[in-house]
Order: C-alpha cells, then structure tokens, then sequence
C-alpha cells in the first residue's frame, strides 16, 4: 500500500518541474541579480548585439554582473542587422568585444525574428554565414524564434535542426513544454520563453523556461 501510496505522488508531479531564467535587453546591476537570484531564477540570456548593427555596450558589465551574483549559466543574444550585410563580421564584433571586456557567456543565440530579405534564399544563407563564424571561432551556438517567425523567414527549414539548439517564444504563462509542436525539423526545444516584458527587481525581462 505504501509503495502504491509513493508511486501515485510520483506520477502525480506535474511535468513543470524545471529551472527557470530571464533574458535581459538592458543594464543589470550586481544587486539586482541578486535579488533575481532570490526570486528562483538561475540562468541568464543578456543582448549582446543590437539590431541596427551595434553591439549593445551594455552587456559587458551586465554579464559580469550575472557572473558575480552567483549565475554560473549565462549566454548572449544577438538581433541580426539584415539591413547592415556582412553577417560574419557582425558575430566577429560581438565576440571581439566581449573578449576585451573578459564577459564569458556559455554559448550565443541568434535571434530569428522581425524583418529580414524578402526571398527565404538569402535569408538561410544569412544564418549560415552566422552560423559558420561562431563555428569558426569556437562559439556554442543556438537559434531563438517562434513557429510563425520561423516559417515566415525561413520557410520552415530543417537544415538548421541539428546542429542550433532552439530556444522558442510561446507567451503562454506555462513552465512546459507539453505543448510544443516540431517545426524546422527541432522534435523538442532546449528553452522556452514563456513570458514577455515582465519588470521584476527593477529590470524589465523575460522569463523562460529550461
């Protein structure tokens, strides 16, 4: 009865279970990491280039900042410049400048989403010439974007799948991902974003889900 008793609460514990984290798009000081840190989350994702073509001066320190409040999982994100060309040199940049900065990130995201070129073509070749310079340098990699982006962009390419971990946005307030659908060729996600542009601890987020 006992075992019975055991194995019915096993069965009973929601698949919710996981490790919850934020990605940042602003300065974030040590203290409000820390308060963060207090608040359950234990990883983070800080925009390291912007999509006009700059890299955001912002995530140095914002990184260093994670790293001394105690994160040990920090990654990057970067807004590809569509508009600005040369995808390799835009990685190149990103890296350099952290590099300089002694910011270590754990791997770099590339953001799929917004306007990107008209024709699916150019839009893959974009992500693989992204792709090809953080292979190069030795940068663990992954790509954020949503089912709709995906398809509008990339016309749902599969290429991508088994080498780009994915991390998709699907704002419905639910650590899960029971409700996940493939596309692109990803059977299962690494990280869901599950919330957008929540202000906790000061800072304005989003809140995701691993």
């Amino acid at each position: 009865m006992l075992m019975f008793v055991q194995l019915t609460l096993i069965l009973a514990i929601p698949s919710t279970l996981g490790i919850i984290g934020v990605n940042v798009y602003q300065k974030v000081s040590q203290e409000q990491f820390e308060c963060l840190k207090d608040k359950g989350y234990e990883f983070v994702i800080v925009r390291t280039y912007r999509k006009n073509g700059v890299v955001d001066r912002n995530s140095a320190i914002t990184i260093k900042n994670a790293r001394a409040a105690g994160f040990t999982h920090v990654d990057g994100y970067l807004l590809p410049c569509i508009s600005c060309g040369d995808p390799s040199q835009q990685i190149f940049t990103t890296i350099d400048y952290l590099k300089d900065e002694n910011a270590d990130i754990d791997m770099l995201w590339l953001d799929i989403q917004g306007k990107w070129y008209n024709d699916t073509e150019s839009n893959i070749q974009f992500l693989q010439d992204l792709i090809l310079e953080m292979t190069t340098s030795g940068i663990k990699h992954g790509i954020c974007t949503s089912p709709f982006q995906w398809i509008t962009i990339m016309n749902n390419a599969r290429q991508f799948s088994s080498e780009s971990s994915l991390w998709y946005v699907r704002h419905d307030n639910k650590t899960t991902f029971d409700n996940f659908q493939m596309f692109g060729g990803w059977k299962q996600p690494s990280i869901k974003q599950y919330v957008g542009s929540v202000k906790e601890c000061g800072v304005i987020l989003d809140r995701n889900f691993l």
